[in-house]
């Protein structure tokens, strides 16, 4: 990766600065909602049977964490991108795009030929024009309604 920057593969000793990246990628998102680090530990971490840390991924601009990457080996036949952010001082320098290549790259190695992933369409990043970028079409939409009501 050009410009000082390098993609690491998840380590148990990443986990904090890992999930501060993710929260700080996603703090700006429609219903986020920041889950302490210890729950959010216990359920990806410890809990999760789908764990796989050498599908997780980081991009390092020296020593700072720039973007990261949570991945599933397998759901519905397909590998999947669980959590993809970049933090906003490095946004627009195409890292998400290189870390999802990244991703195709390894999931085809595995056997994989599909990759999917779930995204909120009016995200303000523009994710949905990174996923098209990456040659990934829409195969399943939903729409949620919502209304507030006085009190």
């Amino acid at each position: 990766m050009a410009g000082g920057f390098h993609v690491d593969t998840f380590e148990l000793k990443d986990a904090k600065p890992f999930h501060d990246a993710l929260i700080e990628a996603f703090e700006d998102e429609w219903n986020f909602v920041a889950m302490p680090f210890e729950e959010w530990r216990e359920m990806r971490l410890v809990k999760d049977p789908d764990f796989d840390p050498t599908l997780w991924f980081l991009v390092r601009e020296g020593d700072e964490i720039a973007a990261v990457m949570r991945n599933e080996p397998d759901r519905s036949g397909a590998g999947f991108v669980g959590a993809l952010g970049v933090r906003k001082p490095w946004r627009k320098r195409g890292l998400a795009l290189a870390l999802l290549q990244h991703a195709f790259g390894e999931f085809y190695r595995r056997g994989k030929r599909r990759v999917s992933l779930g995204v909120d369409a009016q995200n303000p990043s523009g994710a949905t024009r990174l996923y098209e970028r990456a040659g990934m079409y829409v195969a399943y939409e939903a729409v949620t309604y919502g209304k507030e009501l006085a009190t």
